[in-house]
């Protein structure tokens, strides 16, 4: 803790898959490490996680399921009958009224809170007590500029924006932020409820982001600051939580030590539990290869995977200690998958399953580092060729021990607890 900073009680309100959490539980750690109190408030569902790594915990809905799939919007818009705002509400704003609820109480007597973009009643509870609030970003998707529109559907919308320059992209924004602003009533009324102002400003877009500071926590390759991104903002870079006492599974490091580098395959922590045929198109590829894989395949599922010398199914792996040994990373995009293998700094194929997969992808593939396949081209013998390309590319591997070096000047987790603990000592955050 800095001389001229006091011990602070920090709340850092967090929902969704492990990688949405797993950021927070390294931020709180670095804020213990300046002598601060972080408490992480979030579904019961992760209370085993955020006790063992030591740091105090706060039931906090939205509410979380084991082996939950989290559906992009577009597809389950196409899918389900449901409106088009309910669904919106229930994905992007849940449970505003019990979230506020629970987070009343848990925030009364902090000196901040941090929240996840996803938590709807943080803002709302941190303003209701009087106490300074601090956004946060998963993902450079999320400053939404129009010098760099995101892919959201088909990917050719988003080339197409880039092309036309910045005023179509801000009138697409325009007419979204118009048809969404319909669909937040819920918000309003709670503001009205609580005694607060009236907020002019729509809480999933320019209200999303803290006039005190927001957070952009994903590495800063992969997205730099633009003009129309909001003054206050700060990548941080992604915040690694590396559990202590993790270790391999034994079958996974005597299959690792027993050949050559193998090609892993996994679908992060949430695709996981919707595979398609992932994993069998994967294997299949591999062995047309040639080349041995490691199949993350989620729990339950290790046995349906032919095993043998060439291959092997685990359950879940450490992303930290498990892609070092990889010749290459094949995943769907998510920021979480995507951070820990340019950590590695393995060449990627990367398979966008939704939300924000296939705009980390594009970014990914600026670097040089990674290419992307379509889900619908993800059969064997696409996949194999290209990561046979891949793999022979001598640009890809150079460019993948690039970014290796410039993802280790990043620390992430500390750089945001600083960050936090200047804004809350009104000192104007640090840049890089």
């Amino acid at each position: 803790m800095t001389a001229s900073a006091r011990r602070q009680r920090i709340v850092l309100a967090t929902f969704g898959s492990p990688g949405d959490i797993q950021p927070f539980l390294a931020i709180g750690l670095a804020l213990q490490a300046l002598g601060h109190q972080p408490v992480i408030a979030t579904s019961p569902y992760y209370r085993d996680l955020v006790s063992g790594a030591g740091i105090a915990f706060a039931p906090a809905r939205p509410d979380r399921r084991p082996g939950q799939q989290d559906a992009d919007y577009l597809d389950r818009l196409a899918r389900q009958r449901r409106s088009p705002g309910a669904l919106f509400r229930e994905m992007f704003l849940p449970s505003p009224r019990e979230s506020l609820a629970d987070l009343l109480p848990v925030v009364a007597g902090a000196d901040a809170v941090v929240a996840h973009p996803l938590v709807s009643g943080a803002r709302l509870a941190a303003e209701a007590r009087g106490i300074p609030w601090i956004s946060t970003v998963m993902q450079p998707m999320g400053y939404l500029s129009a010098h760099e529109p995101p892919v959201v559907g088909p990917a050719w919308i988003a080339a197409a924006l880039r092309r036309a320059g910045a005023g179509p992209t801000r009138l697409a924004y325009a007419a979204a932020r118009r048809i969404t602003g319909g669909w937040i009533g819920d918000w309003h009324a709670l503001r009205v409820e609580l005694g607060l102002p009236p907020e002019g400003g729509h809480p999933l877009w320019e209200g999303s982001h803290s006039p005190l500071l927001s957070l952009g926590l994903f590495p800063r390759l992969l997205g730099a600051s633009r003009v129309d991104w909001p003054a206050q903002a700060r990548v941080t870079g992604f915040p690694f939580f590396d559990r202590p006492g993790s270790v391999l599974p034994a079958p996974l490091r005597d299959f690792l030590a027993a050949g050559e580098a193998p090609i892993v395959f996994t679908l992060g922590t949430t695709a996981v539990n919707d595979p398609g045929e992932f994993y069998e198109e994967s294997l299949a590829a591999a062995r047309a290869l040639g080349m041995r894989s490691v199949l993350l395949v989620g729990p339950g599922r290790e046995g349906l995977f032919a095993a043998g010398d060439d291959a092997i199914a685990v359950a879940y792996a450490p992303h930290a200690l498990l892609f070092p040994h990889a010749s290459a990373v094949v995943h769907q995009g998510g920021i979480g998958t995507l951070s820990e293998a340019m950590r590695a700094g393995k060449p990627m194929l990367i398979m966008p399953y939704g939300h924000d997969q296939a705009d980390n992808a594009w970014r990914a593939e600026r670097t040089g580092a990674a290419r992307v396949i379509a889900r619908r081209r993800f059969r064997r013998d696409c996949v194999a060729r290209a990561l046979e390309q891949l793999l022979a590319d001598a640009t890809v591997r150079a460019a993948a021990a690039r970014v290796e070096r410039e993802m280790a000047r990043d620390d992430g987790a500390r750089f945001a607890a600083r960050a936090i603990e200047r804004a809350l000592l009104g000192v104007a955050p640090a840049t890089r």
